[in-house]
């Protein structure tokens, strides 16, 4: 994997990605809506299955033709049986509206984590469902796969499958 994706650079490429999809999804819509969720995920890594909890902030562009374009920001935390785990990732969606109410769309993310105190970093994808259970208030599941490349632990996949509460405002 080139240098640019390790360490400290990819903390850079992070953030810079980041700020592009936010100035990006101010244009070519009709209107946005902004959330914050809570998730429950059931997270994988090599193996091992544990319970892990998300927060986060995301945007979602409608565009006339029935695509959505979305970014979140989260942060996450597992309890594993030998440490613990924290993250922040950010994921690029792009989706279609189904049906009335039923989004379906596709995830591409990059996640920095910490597993008992060792940086790792990652890119992934994934794909999801979104619901509108009230206006304000949605369900998604979310299923994601993130390659990660760690300092001092051997590299590992991060695999989630997770639901959503979502709030909109």
């Amino acid at each position: 994997m080139p240098y640019c994706f390790k360490g400290i650079k990819m903390k850079k490429v992070l953030c810079l990605v980041s700020m592009a999809a936010v100035f990006a999804l101010s244009s070519y819509a009709k209107d946005y809506g902004e959330d914050v969720y809570g998730s429950i995920s059931n997270a994988s890594i090599d193996g091992e299955h544990k319970a892990a909890y998300t927060l986060g902030y995301g945007i979602t562009k409608k565009l006339d033709n029935k695509m959505l374009l979305g970014v979140s920001f989260s942060g996450e935390y597992a309890n594993l049986s030998d440490g613990s785990l924290w993250g922040a990732g950010t994921d690029f969606k792009l989706g279609y509206n189904v049906w009335e109410k039923l989004n379906t769309y596709g995830i591409v993310g990059a996640k920095l984590q910490s597993v008992d105190g060792n940086a790792g970093t990652g890119l992934g994808y994934g794909l999801g469902l979104d619901y509108p259970i009230t206006r304000a208030i949605s369900a998604a599941v979310e299923y994601k796969i993130y390659n990660m490349n760690a300092n001092n632990i051997p590299d590992y996949d991060y695999k989630t499958l997770g639901l959503n509460l979502k709030y909109a405002f």
